[in-house]
């Protein structure tokens, strides 16, 4: 616990928050960015959005099976409705960082888990899915490191709004660092995980299963962003989209503790677009079609009031 007074460490967050969002605001100030940001508006369609949920969908259903493989104490509907909330609440740009993690675990109590038990399994599973996301980080870096220069080639002008969105990141976390406060739960969960660990290593022989399955769920992200592709007409396939959707997530992971990853993943994303080809406009539509994605299933955080009232009931 800090002992900084809370409302200095309130004052302090706010101040953080405002210096990145009148950063951020000064790159969208651009001439250029706005021309950018319209036409990727006016290119984003219906179809390219529904076209990405086949593949979410499968991933959901993989990672649930990934969470039930370190046998949290529960079925695998209770751990496929854990995983639903924690990723759409996660992608919630009000999302505070750990408070995913949270529902996941609540969940998994709430369907009748130990608690002890919920709690570590949910964090061995995000263990598990960090730990798979590192061979995509690496074809990200390499993808990046390799080839950068054909995308300078391909677009001057678009890879300085690339990089002006990464400054404008990188100034936004440094004001944030500076002045913001510790999350308080990122505090308990690191002394609750400490607490766990006995709990963890009785879990922990499901692990390489779980750590398998999040590598075919990551996957299915990039085969997301090949269908959007598609439905949107642009001419990307399935080993690039993995790569583009690599390096997204990539961004995200780096800066993760930006609620639901903002600027970061489209900043991501837009770098590996132009190495492949993508224009500006195109690599942000196929960003905007990821969020609206996330807004759909951040449908499923109605289930945890029903949860809820159904444990209160019984």
């Amino acid at each position: 616990m800090s002992d900084t007074p809370a409302g200095l460490r309130w004052s302090r967050a706010a101040l953080g928050a405002l210096g990145a969002v009148a950063l951020l605001g000064l790159v969208l100030a651009s001439a250029n960015l706005r021309e950018v940001l319209a036409a990727a508006v006016g290119q984003v369609t219906l179809l390219s959005v529904l076209a990405t949920l086949p593949g979410q969908v499968a991933a959901q259903l993989i990672c649930a099976a990934a969470l039930r493989a370190l046998r949290p104490g529960v079925g695998y509907l209770a751990c496929l409705a854990s995983r639903l909330l924690r990723d759409a609440s996660g992608n919630l740009p009000i999302s505070p960082p750990g408070f995913s993690a949270v529902i996941g675990a609540r969940a998994l109590v709430l369907a009748g888990g130990e608690t002890r038990a919920a709690i570590s399994a949910s964090a061995l599973d995000k263990v598990a899915e960090t730990a798979a996301q590192m061979p995509f980080i690496a074809l990200a870096v390499w993808v990046l490191w390799h080839q950068w220069p054909k995308a300078l080639e391909l677009s001057q002008g678009s890879a300085a709004i690339a990089i002006g969105i990464v400054l404008a990141l990188v100034f936004g976390v440094a004001l944030w660092r500076r002045f913001g406060a510790r999350s308080q739960l990122e505090a308990r969960l690191v002394a609750e995980w400490r607490m766990l660990v006995a709990q963890a290593r009785q879990q922990r022989i499901g692990l390489p299963l779980c750590l398998a399955l999040h590598v075919l769920a990551w996957l299915s992200g990039g085969v997301q962003i090949w269908m959007a592709a598609w439905a949107l007409g642009y001419d990307l396939n399935l080993f690039e989209a993995i790569a583009v959707e690599s390096a997204a997530y990539a961004g995200r992971a780096v800066f993760f503790f930006i609620p639901a990853g903002l600027v970061s993943q489209e900043a991501g994303l837009l770098a590996a677009g132009l190495v492949f080809g993508l224009t500006a406009p195109q690599a942000l539509a196929l960003g905007l079609v990821l969020r609206l994605r996330d807004m759909l299933m951040a449908g499923g955080l109605l289930i945890w009031p029903l949860m809820e009232w159904r444990r209160r009931r019984s």
